[in-house]
Order: C-alpha cells, then sequence, then structure tokens
C-alpha cells in the first residue's frame, strides 16, 4: 500500500511539472467527498500503521482511518490555502504559526506596524512612515490594507486581527505559560478546548532585540487615535488590547482570517 502510494505521488508530481506547476499541497480525498489539504511545507511527518496520520511541523496531528481514505495527490493551491488556522470559538479563526514561521513555536519575522517586510533597524528614523520628524497617517485601521503584512504575504482573507478580535484572547480564553520544544510562550485555550501557542518572541527596537524568551508582543491594525505614533498590541505583560507601542518598533504578528 505504502509503496503504491509512493508510486502515485510521484507521477502525479511529475505530471504537474510538466505542466509548470510545482505541487505544493498534499490532498487527501475521503470517501465522504470531503478533501484535506495540507502544505508540504508544513508536513512534519506521515505515518501509516493501522490509520493515516499527518503530522504538522506546527505540532498539529491529523488521523484518518483507512476506511475514510479513497485517494491521494499532490497539488498546487494558492499560497493563502497553505496556512493552518484553529477555531477558538471567536469571532475569527486564528493562524497557528506567526508571519515567517513554519512551527507554532517559531519566532517568524517581526514587523514595524504598517510595513510588510523585515530588517534590522527598528528605530523611529529608520520607520517608512515617519518623515519631517512626525509620524503619517496611513490609516486607523490597516486590517486588510496594502499596509497589511499578514494579508501581503499570505494572501486571501488572512490579515491583522483588531483590537476587539485580539482581545477576545484575552477575556474569552484562558492563557497559561508553556514551553514548547524549548521554547517558552503562552498556550492559549478557548472554551471548545482548542488552542493556539504564542512564543516569545520579544520585540526589536533599534538593532536591538529584547526580552526574547520572556515577553511576547503582538500587533493589531488599529492606531491608538489619542496617540498617532503608537498602535495597539497584545503582549505577555498585560494579556489585554489596552496596550499601545511605537509603530516604528519590531513586534511579531499572528493572523486572522
Amino acid at each position: 500500500m505504502l509503496r503504491k502510494l509512493i508510486i502515485l505521488l510521484l507521477g502525479i508530481s511529475c505530471m504537474a511539472l510538466a505542466a509548470q506547476e510545482v505541487p505544493n499541497a498534499l490532498a487527501v480525498y475521503q470517501r465522504s467527498g470531503a478533501v484535506a489539504t495540507f502544505a508540504i511545507e508544513g508536513i512534519d511527518s506521515i505515518v501509516f500503521p493501522d490509520q493515516m496520520e499527518v503530522c504538522m511541523k506546527s505540532g498539529t496531528l491529523y488521523r484518518f482511518t483507512k476506511a475514510d481514505v479513497d485517494s491521494m495527490g499532490l497539488i498546487t493551491l494558492p499560497t493563502s490555502e497553505l496556512y493552518e488556522s484553529v477555531d477558538l470559538g471567536l469571532s475569527v479563526r486564528w493562524a497557528v504559526c506567526n508571519i515567517g514561521a513554519i512551527r507554532s513555536e517559531d519566532y517568524g519575522g517581526l514587523y514595524a506596524w504598517g510595513e510588510t517586510t523585515e530588517k534590522e533597524d527598528y528605530s523611529e528614523s529608520n520607520y517608512l512612515y515617519f518623515q519631517n520628524d512626525q509620524y503619517q497617517i496611513i490609516g486607523v485601521n490597516i486590517c486588510g490594507t496594502k499596509y497589511d503584512v499578514a494579508r501581503q504575504q499570505w494572501g486571501g482573507e488572512w490579515r491583522l486581527p483588531t483590537r476587539s478580535e485580539i482581545n477576545e484572547l484575552a477575556t474569552q480564553c484562558q492563557w497559561t505559560h508553556e514551553v514548547r520544544n524549548g521554547v517558552s510562550g503562552f498556550r492559549i485555550t478557548a472554551k471548545n478546548g482548542n488552542s493556539i501557542f504564542l512564543p516569545a518572541a520579544g520585540f526589536q527596537k533599534g538593532t536591538v532585540r529584547e526580552s526574547a524568551g520572556t515577553d511576547g508582543f503582538y500587533w493589531t491594525g488599529n492606531v491608538n487615535r489619542n496617540m498617532l505614533s503608537s498602535a495597539y498590541n497584545i503582549n505577555f505583560r498585560g494579556y489585554d488590547a489596552d496596550w499601545s507601542a511605537s509603530r516604528a518598533y519590531g513586534f511579531s504578528v499572528r493572523a486572522v482570517r
């Protein structure tokens, strides 16, 4: 069975390459008609004992019985469909890893508010929207816009969370300190039992990274209307979205859709 599966996948891969398409996902076609897809880059291993287990690098484990699976194959999906999300019973689904990461415990990238690429210097003078000694207004809510790093890097419906959405994590979920594969952070567990892990990636001010391994700082898409030089975030010091910080700082981003 396993040998036949490998031959099938290699055959499909060759056909896709001939068509100038590079497969980026594994599709599991179920007898019920449902199709489960998994980003190849995110798969850690596939085990075939009495059932099929797809182990993701994020730590998520998917199980299928032999009776469930009709066939499998390699396919090409839009980038936006390659990232896992978790239903926490809230108003949006949350990504299982940070922007720039593959595993849930990976730090991923740091981004200044409104910027969509990483850089070495997160100082005010090097902030794209600080000109003529003042902060430029690019919007009070940049979720889903060209200034949204999640939308620009992952595409589709992915975006920065709003202040109210990220505050749901603080008020409707349980926060528990956890060390996952040697990385300190918080497991945020919803009432439905599902959870996500936020690593303590710290932040960067200027060229110096601070608080890595101790604190985590995650942007929302909302600026502080009372202090337009800062934007709201959730962090491990207060667990709520009432904190705001300089837009020039490099913070982590956990996307929603």
